[in-house]
C-alpha cells in the first residue's frame, strides 16, 4: 500500500511537471494561441445585392490550431438563396421569406478548414472599429452566429472571409 501511495505521488508530480514551460515557471495554456502571418480586415460599405456571393456561405463554430502550427476554422456549410430561389425553396419547407433571403442548413456537417496565414477578413459596417483585428471579427462572427462567406486558393485553404450583410 505505502509503495502505492508513493507511485500515484510521483505520476502526479510527473504530470504537473509536463504542464510547465521550458525555465519551469509558468503553466503552458490550455489551447494554443491562434497566429496567423497578417491577416487583412477590409471594411465595405453596405451594398445592395439581387444575388448571393460566389464563394461558399457558412456558420463558422470555431477557430484553432492544429499540431502543425496553423490556424484552422470549422465551418458548417450552408445555403444562402435570394429572390426567386429563396421563394421556391422557402414555400418548398412550408416557411416564408423575410428580406429577400432563405438560408437552409440540412446538412450539419462541420469541415474543418485550413486559414491562410494572410486571410482577409471583409466586414460589412457603417461604422468601422477601429483597431479590431481578423481575429478579433472571427471571434465576434463565432459568437454571433454570423453568416459568412469563404473563398479558397488553389491549395484548398481559406484566404478570404466575406460577412454577409443581413438587414
Amino acid at each position: 500500500m505505502k509503495y502505492n501511495l508513493y507511485r500515484l505521488a510521483a505520476l502526479l508530480i510527473l504530470l504537473a511537471g509536463c504542464n510547465l514551460d521550458e525555465n519551469n515557471t509558468h503553466k503552458k495554456p490550455a489551447h494554443k494561441v491562434v497566429k496567423t502571418d497578417s491577416p487583412v480586415v477590409k471594411h465595405t460599405s453596405i451594398q445592395p445585392q439581387s444575388q448571393a456571393e460566389a464563394g461558399q456561405y457558412c456558420y463558422i463554430k470555431t477557430v484553432y490550431n492544429k499540431e502543425d502550427g496553423a490556424a484552422y476554422i470549422d465551418a458548417d456549410y450552408i445555403q444562402f438563396l435570394m429572390g426567386d430561389a429563396a421563394v421556391a425553396a422557402a414555400k418548398k419547407k412550408k416557411d416564408s421569406v423575410m428580406d429577400d433571403y432563405y438560408i437552409i442548413n440540412d446538412n450539419t456537417k462541420i469541415r474543418s478548414l485550413k486559414l491562410n496565414a494572410r486571410f482577409e477578413f471583409t466586414v460589412v459596417e457603417n461604422d468601422a472599429s477601429a483597431g479590431k483585428t481578423a481575429m478579433d471579427y472571427l471571434q465576434s462572427a463565432i459568437k454571433n452566429n454570423w453568416v459568412l462567406v469563404l473563398y479558397f486558393n488553389e491549395k484548398g485553404e481559406v484566404v478570404r472571409i466575406k460577412e454577409q450583410f443581413l438587414p
